[in-house]
């Protein structure tokens, strides 16, 4: 895998190669990244289920000053600290935890959250609902779920401005 664009452009960073993560291909996560631009001015990002931690690394790559990378998977933590390190990212911090632990535990804002559950976790009202009180003022949360997912056209203040399919994953982008 390889980050897209930005100051780590073309660098190579590693997969977790475990069967309970899914790694966003590289032309999804382009095209995920392209959809969001206009709207995106990260200060702090979040990657809650973590993984490989390449949706992160994409968004510290594009000009996001801050990356938080959360997977409850050991490895995939790990790998996540491989990337970062050898990518010689500083700014960010690394958490081992459920997601609800997280958001129960974190008290810091974000401007741009990134969601990929497992597609088992198919309960996005709930996941939603549970990030909310992370969100900037102005905010966008990147919700990555099965083809099949249902999905809130608008959640509370939040408002659906990008629902894409790409084979068996549906990408929807939310803004406050």
């Amino acid at each position: 895998m390889r980050i897209i664009a930005g100051t780590l452009r073309h660098r190579i960073i590693e997969m977790t190669n475990l069967e309970t993560t899914r790694e966003t291909q590289d032309k999804v996560r382009g095209a995920i990244f392209n959809m969001i631009g206009p709207y995106i001015d990260s200060e702090c990002t979040l990657d809650l289920f973590g993984g490989s931690g390449a949706m992160a690394i994409e968004a510290y790559s594009r000009g996001a000053k801050y990356i938080v990378i959360n997977d409850l998977n050991n490895k995939a933590l790990e790998c996540s600290k491989r990337n970062c390190n050898n990518l010689g990212i500083k700014d960010v911090k690394f958490y081992n935890l459920d997601y609800k632990d997280f958001v129960k535990n974190d008290n810091h804002k974000y401007d741009l959250i990134i969601l990929d559950p497992p597609y088992k976790m198919d309960y996005i009202d709930e996941i939603l609902d549970s990030v909310y009180p992370l969100l900037m003022e102005k905010c966008l949360i990147v919700f990555e779920m099965g083809i099949d997912s249902k999905y809130p056209l608008n959640f509370k203040d939040l408002e659906l401005i990008k629902n894409k399919e790409y084979g068996i994953k549906r990408v929807v982008v939310y803004k406050r």
